[in-house]
């Protein structure tokens, strides 16, 4: 790799080490009781909220109630969302005639926006309206954000608090949105304004192109949902190319900004976790955790994209610098070149927002691999914003539980015993999306209805549709393209496995939650396994790693591994 694929790498890794930390200062502060930055003038909004909603901020729920209001408000979210995709043509902000959108995308989109995934199987700049965009998808990329911000807030309160009760819903929804998204993805839209991106309502401009014919150049309220595309960790786009288009990501800074809007918050999280239950080292073992993932699968991305496909003459690869003998240059912009392409995508697959700036259709099989792997472990590395966090708790449980009976030691975690009531829980969140994805992958690789989408048969066909179902039931949203999802069997079957995904994961961590809230916090005594030490720290990359492999190496040996093997 070349010294500036190394220099934009330990760029990102330092200012997230920077960053991180005070803004996890920040989040600690905001949702303990008390005083906080900023209060005299968030509180009043807050307040007006609360009287609109009707909602009591003094109480406190039990994890049932709590994942109820998070099912009742994903469910009214769709309905809400369906419909005004449905009737955009009708509406109002239309400048660019997009007609309504047909009933099963609808649904599709509506489901995919809801979740946090952002999975699009339409053209955005011709598809939505910018009414769709801004009051329908927008909105649901923020709301998507804070939800995963308050289900991580309350998985805390139940893991490691002495109450009962684990928050209410409505005051962290609120929180999270009015303290954090908003004014963060205000800030951030100005900045990518500033280096060229576009905000405007101008709908489609005609311009002669150099050959004598017209182009038609889409305009849109860009930047404002590339902020809380990339702040929310959700990854959806104005313009079918994504952060490929210059309208979007103009730069090179901008794509690099981009990466940090991603991955900061979700890092922020985990230090706001050790600061809310006094345990700063634990928080450090879990970031040491996520980073090591995050590092590994984008580091190889980006050495397997720098020296590009060894088959093909040097001369038709983009030459990097004098020592290197070029790289992967298909599918990728020559502003961000492929260690810089495959830093921003592959780096994206460790969250929930899967944004790219290039096509993973057209990455090396080791290139690409390194997406899957971010995706298939889980997406802790660092994960969503809030969902890295409950992601990595409840792997942690399974570690310390495993670890206990191999020391013949009583499994504990933050000072509560974890038992048999919680194992069947954590084992059931670690299966629910893996058992998932292999079902209805395997049955579009052998019915007409998904066979007949795939564009690419063999190795890499089956990659295209792994990859599909996997970045749709981890809330991912990217694609590695090749496969034709406008479709009545995918439209379907995507959009159902996104709601299990979100929600089921959701309402397991809350069980669990739920399950240790309030009970006894034993002393630490020297028979206590330490899980804030370099060892535990290993010991759950360990197990994050096995349960991954055991789970999905089948099918990485029948997909990109294969497809290396062959050439």
């Amino acid at each position: 790799m070349s010294a500036y694929g190394w220099w934009q790498l330990l760029f990102i890794l330092g200012v997230t080490a920077v960053l991180a930390p005070l803004l996890g200062k920040y989040l600690a502060a905001i949702f303990r009781d008390g005083p906080a930055f900023g209060d005299r003038v968030f509180l009043p909004i807050e307040r007006t909220v609360y009287r609109a909603l009707r909602v009591d901020a003094e109480s406190s729920w039990s994890w049932r109630t709590y994942a109820l209001a998070v099912l009742g408000f994903g469910l009214v979210g769709t309905l809400v969302l369906y419909l005004i995709l449905r009737l955009q043509g009708h509406l109002p902000i239309n400048p660019t005639h997009a007609p309504d959108m047909p009933p099963l995308l609808s649904f599709n989109t509506a489901a995919s926006f809801i979740t946090g995934t952002n999975w699009q199987a339409y053209e955005g700049e011709t598809a939505a309206s910018y009414l769709a965009d801004m009051a329908g998808l927008v909105v649901a990329q923020f709301t998507a954000g804070a939800v995963g911000i308050a289900v991580a807030l309350a998985v805390v309160r139940g893991i490691a608090g002495s109450a009962r009760t684990i928050g209410n819903f409505w005051v962290d929804l609120t929180r999270s949105l009015v303290r954090v998204l908003v004014p963060l993805s205000v800030l951030s839209a100005l900045v990518l304004i500033g280096q060229g991106g576009v905000q405007n309502f101008s709908g489609f401009r005609a311009a002669s192109t150099l050959a004598g014919g017209t182009q038609l150049i889409p305009g849109g309220p860009v930047e404002s949902m590339e902020a809380i595309k990339l702040l929310g960790t959700n990854g959806g786009s104005m313009y079918g190319v994504g952060g490929a288009h210059p309208f979007e990501n103009p730069t090179g800074f901008t794509n690099m900004f981009e990466l940090l809007l991603c991955i900061v918050l979700p890092f922020a999280i985990v230090f706001m976790f050790g600061r809310m239950i006094g345990h700063r080292r634990q928080a450090y073992a879990l970031v040491a955790v996520m980073a090591a993932i995050f590092i590994g699968h984008t580091l190889v991305s980006m050495e397997s994209e720098a020296h590009g496909n060894s088959l093909l003459p040097a001369t038709v690869s983009q030459t990097i610098d004098a020592d290197s003998p070029g790289g992967n240059m298909e599918g990728k912009e020559m502003r961000f070149g492929p260690e810089g392409s495959a830093l921003m995508t592959v780096g994206t697959m460790g969250t929930t927002a899967g944004a790219t700036d290039s096509a993973l259709d057209s990455y090396t099989p080791v290139g690409g691999a390194g997406a899957f792997v971010g995706i298939l472990l889980g997406e802790i590395s660092p994960g969503g914003d809030g969902g890295g966090l409950y992601g990595i708790l409840v792997l942690a449980l399974l570690s310390v539980f495993v670890a206990g009976l191999m020391v013949g030691r009583t499994p504990e975690f933050l000072g509560k015993k974890i038992r048999g009531p919680q194992m069947k829980l954590v084992v059931a969140y670690t299966l629910t999306i893996p058992v998932a994805v292999l079902i209805l992958g395997s049955m579009s690789l052998v019915l007409e209805q998904g066979y007949s989408s795939i564009l690419n048969h063999g190795f890499h066909g089956l990659s295209e549709v792994t990859y599909a179902f996997a970045s749709s039931a981890n809330n991912n949203g990217s694609s590695f393209a090749g496969l034709t999802a406008d479709t009545t069997w995918y439209n379907y079957m995507l959009g159902l496995i996104m709601l299990l995904g979100r929600f089921a994961p959701i309402v397991l961590a809350l069980a669990v939650a739920g399950s240790l809230a309030g009970a006894r916090v034993h002393a630490r005594t020297r028979a206590t396994l330490d899980t804030s030490g370099p060892t535990f720290a290993v010991f759950l990359l360990g197990v994050i790693v096995i349960v991954g492999g055991l789970i999905y190496f089948p099918m990485l040996i029948l997909g990109p591994i294969g497809e290396r093997l062959v050439g």
